[in-house]
């Protein structure tokens, strides 16, 4: 007696995600969708990223929007799809550091509103669960790394929040890499001080 093979019907067609490179040549080529996959994959990596650069902020939400119209329009400059994230990345940066400038100006010329306190836009960090020291160390933390100048800022977060190499920092930022590795132990050390004179006080 020989066994049946039953053979299970075939979807008629798999649905493949497209990869990074044929997202980011259809984005190029004005496709609509393609446009909104990139936007999908990467707005949370940059909104992140864009928290860390400027905890203090309430218009978090605006200046991921102008990081991702600013992508889109200047894709064509991008060149390599690989290098994307990255790209994003330098884009959000330079969008930061302006919007830094014209808060230096405005509050200058004694314009600039200050935004909601730190305190409850960090609170939606922390587990409800977690012992309240945390959110403690926390607010100090943030507080610490907000007053650090803002390139000095941007280089401690791309390597100890994102993760960067030093020279892909300096890559980043566009400096060398002694500047970048000076950048870095001045923040380090300055993060160090404050956080140790704040345990002690």
């Amino acid at each position: 007696m020989h066994a049946k093979i039953i053979r299970l019907p075939q979807p008629s067609q798999q649905v493949r995600e497209p990869n990074l490179s044929e997202l980011v040549a259809r984005a190029r080529a004005g496709e609509e969708p393609a446009q909104a996959e990139l936007f999908r994959r990467h707005v949370e990596r940059v909104y992140g990223f864009v928290r860390r650069l400027m905890p203090d902020a309430t218009d978090h939400d605006d200046i991921v929007q102008d990081v991702f119209v600013q992508a889109m329009e200047s894709l064509h400059r991008l060149r390599e799809a690989e290098a994307f994230s990255g790209w994003l990345r330098g884009i959000a940066i330079h969008i930061v550091k302006n919007r830094v400038r014209k808060r230096r100006l405005l509050s200058r010329l004694g314009l600039h509103r200050s935004s909601l306190p730190e305190a409850l836009a960090i609170a939606e960090l922390v587990s409800p669960g977690a012992p309240p020291d945390v959110l403690v160390e926390l607010n100090a933390v943030y507080r610490t790394v907000a007053k650090l100048d803002p390139n000095l800022r941007t280089a401690l977060i791309l390597r100890r929040v994102e993760g960067l190499s030093v020279a892909a920092v300096a890559e980043q930022l566009g400096r060398s890499l002694s500047t970048t590795k000076r950048w870095l132990a001045s923040a380090e050390s300055q993060l160090a001080l404050e956080l140790g004179q704040g345990r002690h006080e």
